[in-house]
């Protein structure tokens, strides 16, 4: 089982001290596709800090089935902070997210700017302080 890399297209990842690593390469393809330097025109992202992957959760989270991380910083700033203020964290997390929509293999997009599952809008409390993404 791989671990997500300390590294993904050049930007720095950043790991909770209780986050295990290990989750399946298509969640790890999932990161690929939507985490890249270049990801908003005009910003730069240099660096994710993923606060859940492999952990802390209980079954049929998808986090227990190593399908799920969480994402609640973005260029070393907390979501919960730097998104509402919009400018660069507000548009990196958009994009992120609008990019992950076109994952093939994307289940959940919870987050600040978007929360969808399986491409249709959905309702589920919680996550404007954090990208929590999902594959099948």
């Amino acid at each position: 089982m791989p671990n997500i890399p300390s590294s993904i297209n050049g930007v720095s990842v950043e790991f909770a001290s209780t986050v295990n690593k290990e989750v399946l390469q298509v969640m790890i393809n999932g990161l690929k596709h939507c985490i890249k330097t270049n990801i908003a025109s005009g910003h730069t992202l240099n660096k994710i800090y993923i606060s859940s992957a492999y952990d802390s959760h209980t079954l049929p989270s998808r986090h227990m089935q190593k399908k799920a991380v969480d994402i609640s910083r973005i260029n070393g700033t907390k979501m919960a902070v730097g998104y509402p203020q919009g400018g660069a964290i507000k548009a990196i997390v958009d994009a992120i997210q609008d990019e992950f929509e076109g994952f093939a293999n994307r289940r959940e997009n919870y987050g600040p700017h978007l929360k969808k599952k399986l491409g249709q809008n959905w309702t589920i409390s919680g996550h404007n302080d954090h990208i929590h993404l999902s594959v099948n």
